[in-house]
């Protein structure tokens, strides 16, 4: 069992992995990561030609990828996604659950009872799916899985509670999956990352506003897709075999700075 010492590229090596939201932002940068270390990795994505042009940027810089299209909360995608993984590099490895969805931004007393299944169902669902399938596809002995979470889920964001509940629902099935898994030599563990600089988070972050969040975080910047994909991989690798069942913050020491964007802190209008 000595993996301490471990090459990290070499354990990579010859392995595939599944990234859902992996054409853009977070998801981008661990499939860039994880295809430089030598794993083969199945992204996913919703718009076809933003993928064509990710798997063409990691297949020229040397790295071995396919892009499935579609939704990842479409019911029967989950075990597209992992069949075309074993289809394709005839085995899975890692699995990291990155997508992420949202049917309501606004006060929760607003939300209606479908926009409300529908986003903690999204945030929930699929990454179980996924998980069920990449079990039932022969998920070996080493491997790992990674659930995105947000640190949200540990805090209260004035348009995000629905979306939020939903990451703290992923991060308590995250708990019992490491139970139900680590028998088998599989970690499962979660990653709550700050602000991230990605599109997807452009509204919290553009403009003037990316001043006045930086300067609530510690280390004075926002943080950078790369700086979770290390994290990720870090996770997915040889020298994080006895940890399980865990949430990393990820955040540039901003948790402990105060709970709301930086225009919402003690503003009940």
């Amino acid at each position: 069992m000595g993996h301490a010492h471990q090459d990290v590229d070499g354990w990579f090596s010859g392995k595939a992995a599944v990234v859902t939201g992996g054409s853009r932002g977070i998801g981008r940068a661990v499939v860039g990561q994880l295809a430089a270390r030598g794993a083969s990795v199945v992204l996913n994505g919703r718009d076809q030609e933003v993928l064509d042009l990710a798997v063409k940027e990691i297949r020229e810089a040397g790295g071995s990828a396919i892009g499935v299209q579609g939704d990842f909360t479409d019911p029967d995608f989950p075990a597209k996604l992992v069949g075309a993984c074993t289809s394709e590099f005839g085995r899975i490895d890692f699995v990291v659950n990155n997508a992420a969805a949202s049917a309501h931004s606004g006060r929760v007393l607003d939300c209606d009872r479908e926009a409300f299944a529908t986003t903690i169902l999204s945030n929930t669902w699929p990454a179980v799916s996924i998980v069920q399938a990449a079990v039932a596809a022969g998920l070996p002995d080493g491997s790992a899985i990674v659930n995105i979470s947000s640190l949200g889920a540990r805090r209260v964001h004035e348009l995000a509670g629905v979306y939020t509940a939903g990451k703290l629902a992923l991060e308590g099935l995250t708990f019992t999956l490491s139970r139900e898994l680590g028998p088998r030599g599989v970690t499962v563990n979660a990653i709550e990352p700050g602000i991230i600089k990605t599109d997807l988070a452009g509204t919290i972050w553009s403009g003037d506003r990316e001043a006045a969040e930086s300067r609530l975080v510690p280390m004075g910047r926002l943080g950078l897709p790369s700086d979770i994909a290390s994290a990720v991989l870090y996770l997915l690798g040889p020298d994080a075999r006895w940890i399980n069942g865990s949430v990393f913050r990820i955040d540039g020491g901003r948790f402990h700075v105060g709970f709301e964007s930086a225009d919402k802190i003690g503003v009940y209008e």
